[in-house]
């Protein structure tokens, strides 16, 4: 059986069990204390290349790229938005669907939260930037992941939901029309899109790092800021060679499952409570 579809099978049951939404499955499911993921070790994205990129491309470069799917020039609720582990922010003929892209918004019978596979009729389709920087979303430096400080604490919280913020708008940063839910927020689940009359609309968002560089793939820079990474359980095993690969670095490839770690990565981490999976 396939790994990817191994873990979710048991996920699902516990989260069943657990009594949370059948439909929203385990995608956008925050890792709660003694859920069976709880210790899984996580590995960094790491410096090797993408397989099939002409030009070279490493899988620790973070992008949030969309499919203009209507090639109306604009993001908006018809297209489809994609994380990438290993992309380019300014050569367009190398921003394309890829194996293991994960779609962020449902299309067609594909839901959020699936991977892109080889076979899949999205794959090879142009992904869009946005001059003059060569971003992946009309928001510049606000594009990324933010929360939702429900609980009102000092700090993200289990009960904040989580958002891709996709439409730019003036300081402080609020919730806007076509903005991805990446965890579920009363009945709308992950990966739904945030309407105009929804009850989560223009609620102030808080940042998960710092704006730095060209960034815009979510909290992907490290910065004093920073409290969350993406991480993956390197569920195959598989090491690259070395050279010319950094000694011990896992391949994100196919079964490998990712989470959103809150806390730092590197050696020694794990998924712990409060971890969002990102399958």
């Amino acid at each position: 059986m396939n790994n990817r579809l191994s873990i979710c099978i048991l996920l699902s049951l516990a989260i069943l069990a657990s009594g949370l939404a059948e439909a929203q499955g385990t995608y956008g499911t925050k890792v709660q204390a003694g859920d069976p993921d709880i210790g899984l070790p996580l590995s960094d994205f790491a410096p090797i290349p993408v397989p099939g990129a002409a030009d070279p491309l490493w899988q620790n470069n973070f992008w949030i790229s969309y499919w203009d799917l209507n090639a109306n020039g604009l993001y908006d609720a018809q297209d489809v938005p994609y994380l990438q582990f290993g992309s380019s922010n300014v050569i367009q003929a190398q921003r394309i669907v890829r194996a293991n892209n994960i779609r962020l918004a449902a299309w067609g019978s594909y839901p959020a939260g699936s991977y892109v596979k080889a076979s899949d009729p999205d794959i090879g389709q142009q992904l869009n930037t946005v001059p003059p920087f060569a971003y992946a979303l009309p928001s510049g430096f606000f594009t990324g992941f933010y929360y939702l400080n429900v609980a009102g604490t000092a700090g993200y919280d289990m009960e904040d939901p989580v958002y891709l913020k996709v439409l730019s708008n003036p300081l402080p940063i609020q919730l806007g029309t076509n903005d991805i839910r990446i965890t579920g927020y009363a009945n709308y689940p992950a990966g739904s899109r945030v309407s105009i009359t929804d009850p989560d609309a223009g609620k102030g968002l808080s940042l998960f790092k710092f704006p730095a560089g060209f960034g815009n793939g979510g909290p992907t820079i490290t910065t004093a800021g920073q409290i969350g990474t993406f991480m993956f359980f390197n569920a195959n095993g598989n090491i690259a060679t070395v050279p010319p690969n950094p000694a011990f670095s896992a391949i994100f490839d196919d079964g490998d499952v990712v989470y959103f770690h809150v806390g730092a990565g590197g050696a020694g981490a794990a998924v712990g409570p409060n971890d969002i999976r990102m399958f």
